[in-house]
């Protein structure tokens, strides 16, 4: 377990000890009480609805052994054992996140980007547990208050860790690195996402850039050379490279990539002078290239290379992450809910044009979300897309994609609409038929989940 004294915390936090003793010994951390544990820390941070000071009573209940609160709680409790205060509680978590990240053993790694950061995060975990003790980011905790949360929870016997950085917007990214301070870290690609922030796709590779652009000297960047603007950004970092792709010269040269849902992707890739081939239990040519991305990482921290890779290919595809489920009338439905953008369909559109299932290749299509003034365009064009991508079957979910679903139309594809997942739930069961091979894919807020959900329990999964 991470143990941190009340005297760490209120040395790293800068605070005043209200009471409590500073022996005290706390285990975990939470910023809601319905994840305390017993013995654990609660940081009381002000919210735009509610203000984590008044649940300090229910933080004491749930068993809290300190709280950290920019002002003592008013009423009569109960409180935690050890109170201190602070100017500003998140200000405070931040500060607690890099005391505990020098506590941490053996390499750190940071990886952001567009599109595919959770999977290579876990790639690379599991690479790294071949020959270490690993923590890594679990959930979404990626941002200004999850990682701090991360690298808190961080074992004490843990050798190595492997953390995800997210943001929607500028200087997001350094705030993280900093806190992170990685050894290696890597930016998978730079996408047209987040354009409800972000003037331009530079923009946004700017703002990804900056893990590169506050990386110390000593540490190692592990540099996409597909990606046009990642290696602009890499240009930030002056120290020590391992570099990935296609490209001739790259340190990771991918050979080729058998692109398919079933059972999985597979790569071949050339690293010093040696041949490497993995078989995925992921999908997609997308997740191939989250795995020579990891592969690199894994070259940039020094591990053996061909028991990491093992240890890679017996990773499963997270919950909406390109989960496989096998459907009675050998239907096989692919959960890719947990988010969208246009290049990442793209991908996933190579990869049923790819395929060739029994029956139909089908498209569950949510609203791709935060794609600023270009919304409708780029629905218009997954529309035209699906329709080149042999997509026997479109149905599109939430309001922008109906622009997708009116374009396939237009290119002689079957194509129905539905206002959201609730609507989505009641015609999508009957529209399916024996064999058909049916990906559902969508951002977040189309919760699409619902979808997959509902199938599951439909039709329930075969034997």
């Amino acid at each position: 377990m991470p143990t941190l004294s009340v005297g760490d915390l209120l040395q790293a936090s800068g605070g005043t000890l209200l009471s409590g003793e500073r022996s005290l010994s706390v285990t975990s951390y939470a910023i809601d009480t319905r994840k305390l544990s017993a013995g654990g820390a609660f940081f009381a941070l002000p919210g735009t609805r509610v203000d984590g000071h008044a649940f300090v009573a229910d933080a004491a209940r749930a068993g809290a052994l300190a709280a950290i609160v920019a002002q003592k709680p008013a009423g009569g409790g109960p409180f935690p054992a050890a109170m201190i205060q602070v100017d500003d509680v998140a200000a405070a978590l931040a500060r607690c996140g890099a005391f505990a990240r020098q506590r941490i053993r053996g390499k750190v790694v940071a990886i952001t980007g567009s599109a595919g950061k959770t999977t290579t995060k876990e790639l690379v975990a599991a690479g790294l547990a071949a020959s270490a003790k690993v923590h890594r980011t679990i959930g979404n905790l990626n941002n200004e208050l999850g990682l701090p949360l991360s690298l808190l929870s961080c074992p004490d016997d843990a050798e190595a860790a492997v953390f995800e950085m997210g943001m929607n917007g500028p200087g997001q990214i350094a705030f993280l690195a900093r806190l992170a301070d990685p050894d290696v870290a890597l930016v998978t690609n730079v996408l047209p996402v987040h354009l409800e922030f972000f003037d331009s796709v530079d923009d946004i590779a700017a703002a990804k850039g900056e893990l590169f652009a506050v990386l110390r000297e000593s540490a190692t960047s592990v540099v996409n050379l597909d990606d046009g603007r990642v290696r602009v950004q890499a240009a930030r970092h002056a120290g020590p490279r391992v570099t990935y792709g296609r490209a001739e010269g790259a340190d990771v040269k991918l050979v080729s990539v058998t692109d398919r849902f079933v059972p999985g992707a597979e790569l071949t890739f050339s690293h010093a002078g040696q041949s490497h081939t993995v078989s995925l239990r992921i999908g997609g040519a997308h997740a191939a290239l989250d795995a020579l991305a990891a592969a690199a990482a894994l070259v940039a921290c020094g591990v053996s290379l061909q028991p990491a890779l093992r240890a890679m290919a017996e990773v499963e595809p997270a919950s909406g992450r390109g989960r496989l489920t096998r459907l009675p009338g050998d239907v096989v439905l692919v959960d890719d809910t947990y988010n969208s953008n246009p290049r990442a369909l793209a991908s996933v559109l190579g990869t049923l044009a790819a395929s060739a299932p029994a029956g139909r290749r089908v498209l569950v299509m949510g609203d791709m979300l935060e794609l600023g003034a270009q919304s409708i365009s780029f629905h218009k064009e997954a529309g035209e897309l699906a329709a080149r991508s042999r997509v026997e079957l479109l149905v599109g979910v939430g309001p922008l994609a109906r622009h997708a679903v009116e374009a396939a139309r237009r290119a002689g594809i079957e194509g129905h609409i539905a206002g959201d997942a609730a609507h989505a739930v009641r015609i999508i069961p009957d529209l399916l038929r024996p064999g058909d091979l049916v990906v559902v894919k969508g951002s977040r807020g189309a919760r699409l989940e619902l979808v997959v959900d509902a199938l599951i329990a439909r039709r329930g999964e075969a034997a």
